[in-house]
C-alpha cells in the first residue's frame, strides 16, 4: 500500500471500530487463520498488534514433544502392507504458535535454540502453560525448552495472566516405558522468580488440554502404573504449595534475579575477550557447547578452525570454571542461595587484577592525550583536521627532537594500554595454547586495532609521521571501545540482586567513571595539574625494550 491516506479502512473508520474488527479477525482459539489482516500496511499492523497479543490466550507446551509418526499396528505387518507408515522424522520442537515456523529452521539462533529467541514471547499478555511431571531422561530427550527458561523469559516483562496446567501422572507416554516423576515442588520451582503477574492459576490438566500431536498413554499402560506405584507419587496437587505459588508470583516481594544476574556476570566477563568465537563460548556449559552447530552461522567459521579453545580444553581456566559453577547454582536455584554469589565473587577477584590495569593504562594515556591536545600539541584538533583534509603541515619525517620524545611517549602509553587487554593466563592454560600458539595468536594479531598498532610502530620505526594523530586516534579509539565495553558491563553487575546482600564487600563498580570517547575533534581548553608523566614506576607490566613482541600481540 502506498500509504495511509489511500486507505479508506484507515481514513473512514475510527480507531474503536478499526479494533473490533481486529478483535473479530484475531481473537479466537485457533490462530492464524486471519493473520493475512497483519500484512495490510504498517498502521494496521501496528494496531492489529496489540489485539492480537493482549487478548489471545497463547498456548506452549513446555516439556518434550516427540513428534515422530510410528508405525499404525492396526495396519498390519510390513509384509502384509508395504505402504504403511513405519516411521517418520518430523521436527522434535516445543508446542506453541509463536514456534510454528522453527520446525524446519535450517539457521540456529546464538547460542543455543532457546523460547527466549523468539521476540513475540515478550509480546504475549496471556499464557496457558502445559508441564509434565515425567522426568527427562536426558540427554537428546532433555526439551529443547523447560518451564524454567519460559519463566526466566517472561520474568522481565509479566504478563497480565497465566493458567499453569500440570499432566497427570501416567497421562503422557514415557517412551520407554520407565516412569520416572518429579515432585510437585520441583516443578513448580521456575515459577518463584516471577513477580507482579495480575493472575495466576495453577490447576491439574486432563486429556483434552493436550494436543493430538502429543502421545499419550494408552489405557493399559496408566491402569498398570496406577496400580503397581500410586502409593509413592504425590498425586494431588498439595494446595499449600498452590496458594503460596499463586500469591508469591501475583505479590511484588523483592528477590535476587539469579539467572539475570549470571547473565550480567557473563557479559562482564566475555568483555575481555576479543576473538569471538571463544566469547561465544564464555558462560557456557559443554552440553551447551555441543549444542552449537554449524547452522548458527556465527559459530560455522569456529568449527572450521578445528574448535581450538584452549581456555576449556582439557582443562578450564578459572574463570571459565567459576562461571560453570555460577551457571549450575542458577540451574539449582533456590538450594543455596548463596551458592551463586561466593562463585561470582571468585570470578569477578580473578577479572579485578586485569580491570585495575586497563582501567590505569586508560587512565596514563588518556591524560597525556588531553595535555597534548591543545594548539601546538601532538594531538591539536586543527592539525588533526588538516591531516583528514590532505592539507597537513607534518613531513613525512620527524625532524622536532621534543616532538619525537612525545610521540614516542605517546606510542609506550598506547603499546601498554592494548597489552593491558590481554587476558591472564595461569600455566596450564599457556601450555594448552603453547602446541597451537600460532593458531592462537593469529586470533589477534590479525584485528584491526593489532594491525594498527603495528602499522604505527612500523612508521615510527623508520621515521615517518605522516597522519599520524589520525592513525593514532582510531587506534584509541579501538581500544576505548573495549574500555568502554567493559566499564559499561560493570556497572550493570548487580542490577538484578534485588535483595541488596551483596557477597563482594565494597566492590568498586565505579559508576562515576565516563563512558563517553575522546572528542578528537575539539581542543581541550582548561587542563588539571598532573604528576609528570615521565614518573610511571608503579607501571606492574615489564617494561617493553623493543617491538619485536607486536608480531605476537
Amino acid at each position: 500500500m502506498a500509504s495511509n491516506s489511500d486507505c479508506p479502512f484507515l481514513n473512514n473508520f475510527p480507531l474503536e471500530v478499526r479494533t473490533q474488527i481486529y478483535r473479530e479477525l484475531l481473537v479466537k482459539k485457533i490462530l492464524g487463520t486471519a493473520d493475512s489482516v497483519l500484512r495490510g500496511c504498517h498502521q494496521i499492523y501496528a494496531e492489529a498488534l496489540d489485539v492480537l497479543y493482549n487478548e489471545n490466550t497463547f498456548y506452549i507446551a513446555c516439556f518434550r514433544v516427540d513428534n515422530h509418526l510410528s508405525m499404525d499396528m492396526g495396519a498390519g505387518s510390513d509384509d502384509e502392507n508395504a505402504t504403511a507408515v513405519q516411521f517418520v522424522e518430523g521436527p522434535l520442537v516445543e508446542l506453541s504458535p509463536l514456534t510454528r515456523y522453527q520446525n524446519n529452521q535450517s539457521r540456529m539462533p546464538y547460542p543455543i535454540p532457546n523460547i527466549g529467541n523468539c521476540s513475540a514471547v515478550s509480546r504475549v499478555r496471556k499464557w496457558r502453560v502445559i508441564v509434565s511431571r515425567l522426568t527427562s531422561a536426558g540427554g537428546s530427550w532433555d526439551p529443547i525448552w523447560s518451564l524454567r527458561e519460559f519463566c526466566e523469559v517472561i520474568s522481565q516483562d509479566p504478563p497480565m495472566s497465566l493458567e499453569l496446567l500440570i499432566l497427570p501422572c501416567g497421562l503422557d507416554y514415557g517412551r520407554n516405558n520407565g516412569y520416572s516423576f518429579d515432585s510437585y515442588e520441583q516443578i513448580l520451582k521456575p515459577l518463584r522468580i516471577l513477580r507482579n503477574i495480575q493472575t495466576c492459576a495453577i490447576n491439574q490438566a486432563c486429556a483434552t488440554d493436550v494436543p493430538d500431536i502429543i502421545q499419550l498413554a494408552d489405557d493399559g499402560l496408566v491402569e498398570s502404573f496406577t496400580e503397581g506405584d500410586r502409593a509413592l507419587v504425590d498425586w494431588e496437587l498439595p494446595a499449600d504449595l498452590k496458594t503460596e505459588i499463586e500469591t508469591l508470583t501475583t505479590g511484588q516481594q523483592s528477590l535476587d534475579i539469579h539467572h539475570m544476574m549470571h547473565k550480567n556476570l557473563v557479559a562482564y566477563a566475555r568483555t575481555f575477550e576479543r576473538h569471538r568465537p571463544y566469547k561465544m563460548q564464555m558462560g557456557l556449559r559443554r552440553e551447551d557447547i555441543t549444542r552449537i552447530d554449524s547452522r548458527c552461522l556465527e559459530y560455522a567459521e569456529f568449527l572450521d578452525t578445528g574448535s581450538f579453545n584452549p581456555f576449556i580444553e582439557p582443562t578450564l581456566h578459572p574463570l571459565e570454571f567459576e562461571l560453570r559453577n555460577c551457571q549450575d547454582a542458577v540451574m539449582n536455584s533456590g538450594e543455596d542461595e548463596w551458592t551463586f554469589k561466593e562463585h561470582r565473587k571468585h570470578a569477578l577477584t580473578h577479572l579485578e587484577r586485569q580491570w585495575n590495569q586497563i582501567m590505569n593504562a586508560n587512565h596514563r594515556l588518556t591524560t597525556f592525550i588531553k595535555k597534548e591536545k591543545v594548539p601546538g600539541g601532538i594531538f591539536d584538533a586543527v592539525e588533526r583536521k588538516n591531516e583528514l583534509l590532505g592539507f597537513s603541515n607534518n613531513t613525512w619525517a620527524m625532524r622536532d627532537p621534543d616532538r619525537e620524545q612525545k610521540i614516542c611517549l605517546a606510542l609506550v602509553y598506547l603499546k601498554r594500554y592494548a597489552k593491558a587487554f590481554k587476558r591472564h593466563l595461569t600455566s596450564a592454560i599457556e601450555a594448552q595454547i603453547h602446541s597451537q600458539r600460532h593458531l592462537y595468536n593469529s586470533h589477534y594479531k590479525n584485528l584491526p586495532r593489532d594491525r594498527l598498532i603495528k602499522h604505527l610502530m612500523t612508521d615510527h620505526q623508520v621515521g615517518k609521521i605522516r597522519h599520524f594523530i589520525t592513525k593514532f586516534s582510531t587506534a584509541v579509539d579501538l581500544c576505548d571501545q573495549q574500555y568502554l565495553e567493559i566499564l559499561t558491563a560493570r556497572k550493570a553487575l548487580f542490577d538484578y540482586d534485588g535483595l541488596g546482600e551483596y557477597e563482594c564487600g565494597d566492590f568498586n563498580l565505579h559508576k562515576g567513571l565516563s563512558v563517553e570517547m575522546i572528542d578528537w575533534n575539539v581542543n581541550e581548553r582548561d587542563l588539571t595539574p598532573q604528576q609528570s608523566l615521565d614518573s610511571d614506576d608503579d607501571y606492574d607490566e615489564d617494561s617493553d625494550d623493543n617491538d619485536s613482541d607486536w608480531s605476537n600481540f
